[in-house]
């Protein structure tokens, strides 16, 4: 009866929101390394659906687990995961020109 219920509460993901993606992605590619709650909050995400995300980045190579010297598992972009950053989600890239910032005038 409990393997059943397990099953049961395997969630996975139906449709892929291709902005979610954007911002794990780009929130790794900006801070390197997280651990997986702080990814959730930083990505305004709960803990579950990001973990859904988690799994199917992990299953398509773009991110990797690695354990810190503290033993707590940590999130890293692998190089396929940057590369996808930096052809789609790289906004100087996205519009093909180097964004001007204020500073720069």
């Amino acid at each position: 009866m409990r393997l059943k219920q397990i099953k049961k509460s395997k969630r996975e993901l139906k449709r892929i929101d291709w902005n979610t993606v954007k911002r794990v992605i780009s929130t790794l590619y900006h801070n390197a390394r997280m651990k997986k709650t702080l990814l959730a909050t930083a990505c305004s995400m709960g803990y579950d659906k990001c973990r859904l995300y988690i799994d199917w980045l992990e299953m398509m190579e773009l991110i990797r687990k690695e354990i810190n010297d503290d033993g707590f598992e940590e999130l890293i972009l692998t190089e396929k995961g940057r590369a996808l950053y930096s052809k789609k989600f790289n906004i100087e890239n996205f519009y093909g020109k180097r964004i001007h910032h204020i500073e720069d005038c």
